[in-house]
């Protein structure tokens, strides 16, 4: 079908006024780099441990305190349980033990009615997988991880998901996220942030050409995300670095970042991440506190 001649001036009229609808924020600094749009497939990059789910488990939520967004899960490393307790603890600011178990109770009945989890003690193909999400009344959801999915990962399955993946979501105005690892090349020497750095030394960010299973998962996304900790350097210990590889669409707000300078989230001693001193799960500024109820959950 050609489009009709003046379709578009409604857009340009709109662009030109500046009433360009923005994707939903959670409500802090980092809405300038990332905000949730509909419709949309985003990769999400991180090597092993580096708290991947805990970022994004901790990023729906806040979505979901701002804007009432619903979830679909499928998480193949946790168990329902295991996010539950994370979601409890962010949710409602006070570390699990010291929750008693109606106040337990009472949340995981709240949270339950926006976040739905499929089964991970059963294998699924991707085609399955989204099978599942249809019966999830979501606005987003979270792939974790996608190698582990029951998969032949050669470039023609590969390409056959991702645009059945990004069908399924412009029809359904559906946002999926999809969480991947690195290649092993990005664990080399060369990798390594150079001489001068603060962080001299120590592994860079990965960037989206390093998923595995090729370039075309970052070339068809809308969005991608990188995130990273450094493990190894102690002042560093407590903070999730983010970096913005990609915003397709800038009209509907996200910037990229700078991948020697990744946005900087605070461990909030096992409530989430503060970012520039706020918790947007709480809308408020909160001093960061150095004694952690917890370890690190990555």
């Amino acid at each position: 079908m050609v489009l009709s001649k003046g379709s578009a001036k409604d857009y340009l009229h709109d662009y030109r006024d500046g009433k360009i609808a923005q994707g939903l924020g959670i409500n802090c600094d980092f809405d300038e780099s990332l905000r949730f749009k509909y419709g949309q497939y985003v990769g999400i990059l991180g090597a092993d441990n580096v708290g991947k789910t805990y970022f994004m488990t901790w990023y729906m939520l806040a979505l979901t305190t701002n804007h009432g967004l619903k979830w679909g899960i499928w998480m193949d490393e946790n168990s329902k349980g295991q996010v539950l307790r994370d979601l409890i603890q962010m949710y409602s600011g006070v570390a699990f033990n010291k929750l008693t178990h109606a106040e337990i109770d009472a949340h995981n009945d709240y949270l339950e009615e926006y976040f739905f989890f499929v089964d991970n003690k059963l294998q699924y193909t991707p085609e399955n997988l989204l099978k599942q999400f249809e019966q999830i009344p979501a606005d987003g959801y979270f792939i974790d991880p996608f190698n582990q999915l029951d998969h032949d990962m050669n470039y023609e399955n590969n390409i056959k998901f991702i645009r059945s993946l990004k069908r399924w979501c412009k029809l359904n105005k559906k946002t999926a996220y999809l969480s991947m690892h690195p290649v092993t090349a990005s664990g080399r020497k060369s990798m390594e942030y150079p001489i001068g750095h603060e962080w001299e030394g120590q592994p860079m960010v990965p960037n989206k050409s390093m998923a595995e299973g090729g370039k075309l998962f970052a070339n068809m996304c809308d969005d991608w995300v990188n995130v990273h900790r450094l493990t190894k350097l102690e002042s560093m210990q407590f903070f999730t670095l983010i970096d913005i590889d990609k915003i397709k669409d800038k009209d509907t707000g996200g910037a990229q970042t700078m991948s020697n300078k990744p946005l900087q989230f605070y461990y909030n001693h096992g409530l989430g991440f503060l970012f520039n001193g706020v918790d947007p799960i709480k809308r408020q500024k909160q001093e960061p506190k150095n004694n952690y109820i917890n370890d690190l959950p990555f």
